[in-house]
């Protein structure tokens, strides 16, 4: 291993050439390369070779594709382990993982070590340099840390008593670096890096504030807590009654304002999905009621709401979640286990509102149960829409009548 920095490219056979000139750029930038179809003669044992050369690399760069993707056993992969394997013996702050994407394949369904979704990555389509790779390949050509200044003295041992002989505390004292923004791809790791600058850098003004002001925070913070649970306690009866209808008209009117293009009915997918994880686990679903006619919506959600505070009253509101996104009026029995899935309940209801002549509307309503597709119970109900809060609540005590909340937990 020579003297400079080293880097380990490991790629698939078939990304060879992307990996070629992902090579090219480290190696104009100082970096000591390594390519095992360069430095591996006919006779040396291979598989030895690269395990030690992965043991003694500065960094390791997967080169990440689709052709990693497609393939579910490959030798990179070996060469993958072995570098997770590597970093147990590391310090978290040191730069060692370099993965880098020379396509479009997604980095958060990526078929890689859960290890490498720790690191920043870089995309670099067909490997060709790019701005962002070659600062990349100069800071790693710079070393893993900076190097100590010529001639400065080390620091005075602190006094006994004195803040400063805790070193985590200095470092915790210290301001973070805002996160640098982010290249495409890579908004979802900056959101997460932001998250964390927020905690530090709040964790930090904290920490430089006099001990008597912090513990001040501490109390007002926790009394804060204390009234706003008991008031909160106080105000959960008639905030429950509107719970329901609140949650879906939010959802109706976000799905109004985004529909009319593929990108926002994948924003409107995304955000029904992430109202629906929120809540899974329960053991009944009610999913909001469609409606096969414009006008009937407000009817349709009447009914609902006023199932969803029947149930609540009965004192199933730890039992109950809402799915405030309504099926397609032409569901099929596999949307409702896709649904189901989500939800990760045992029973799903929901129904259908279509007219039913003059001022009259019919609400189809079905339970499912969810493990296995299948209808428990359904029923039809016609009545003026002046009534649709009747209807809800009746149908609510037909409901109770086909469960049991206490046979056996969520899936």
């Amino acid at each position: 291993m020579d003297s400079s920095f080293s880097i380990f490219i490991s790629y698939a056979s078939a990304d060879r050439a992307q990996a070629r000139l992902l090579g090219h750029t480290m190696a104009d930038a100082g970096l000591d390369v390594w390519f095992d179809e360069e430095e591996l003669a006919g006779g040396e044992a291979w598989d030895a070779k690269i395990r030690q050369q992965i043991r003694t690399c500065t960094y390791f760069l997967p080169v990440i594709s689709a052709t990693t993707e497609m393939r579910s056993e490959g030798y990179f992969r070996r060469e993958w382990r072995l570098a997770v394997e590597r970093t147990l013996d590391l310090a978290d702050d040191v730069t060692f993982l370099v993965p880098v994407v020379i396509d479009d394949t997604p980095e958060y369904q990526a078929r890689v070590p859960e290890k490498f979704s720790t690191v920043q990555w870089l995309r670099c389509p067909g490997g060709v340099a790019t701005p962002q790779l070659a600062a990349l390949a100069r800071r790693l050509a710079a070393g893993p840390s900076a190097p100590p200044v010529p001639g400065s003295r080390r620091s005075a041992p602190p006094k006994i008593g004195s803040a400063s002989r805790d070193p985590a505390s200095s470092r915790l004292r210290e301001l973070p670096v805002f996160p640098a923004f982010p290249e495409a791809g890579h908004r979802l790791r900056f959101a997460y890096d932001l998250v964390v600058w927020l905690g530090r850098f709040a964790t930090a003004l904290c920490l430089r504030l006099p001990r008597w002001i912090r513990i001040l925070l501490v109390v007002l913070i926790i009394s804060k807590a204390i009234s706003a649970f008991f008031r909160a306690r106080q105000d959960s009866a008639p905030a429950r009654e509107r719970s329901a209808a609140h949650v879906i008209d939010k959802a109706n009117r976000t799905r109004a304002a985004l529909e009319g293009d593929a990108l926002s009915d994948k924003i409107i997918a995304a955000a029904g999905t992430a109202i629906d994880t929120l809540q899974s686990g329960r053991p009944l679903a009610v999913v909001a009621f469609a409606s096969t006619d414009a006008a009937l919506k407000s009817t349709a959600l009447g009914a609902f709401s006023a199932l969803h505070a029947q149930l609540e009253a009965a004192g199933h509101e730890d039992e109950v979640s809402v799915g405030a996104m309504a099926l397609p009026p032409t569901y099929t029995d596999a949307d409702v286990v896709a649904r189901s899935a989500v939800l990760k309940c045992r029973w799903f209801l929901t129904g259908v509102a279509r007219p039913a002549g003059g001022d009259n509307f019919a609400l189809e309503v079905k339970l499912y149960e969810s493990a296995t597709g299948k209808v428990i119970w359904q029923t039809t109900r016609t009545a003026d829409r002046s009534a649709a809060a009747a209807v809800g609540r009746a149908l609510a005590d037909d409901v109770l009548q086909h469960i049991d909340f206490t046979a056996a937990p969520a899936p």
